[in-house]
């Protein structure tokens, strides 16, 4: 499967941080996706007792189910 019209998106998760560790450094943590799948089309996140499935389409589009 030819993956060069895959475009890659990073995943931005705001943190709830004291205000005065927001001035000392970024206040958004980036996650790159090609570190998170490693290679892989799914991975599953725990949230609240509850499993997702985060999945990168063939259109490279990012797809949450619970």
């Amino acid at each position: 499967m030819q993956m060069s019209n895959v475009r890659r998106d990073k995943l931005t998760l705001s943190l709830n941080r004291p205000r005065s560790s927001q001035q000392d450094g970024p206040k958004d943590l980036v996650l790159d996706t090609k570190s998170l799948f490693k290679g892989t089309r799914e991975l599953k996140i725990q949230h609240n007792a509850e499993t997702y499935r985060l999945t990168i389409t063939k259109l490279g589009k990012l797809i949450l189910t619970k």
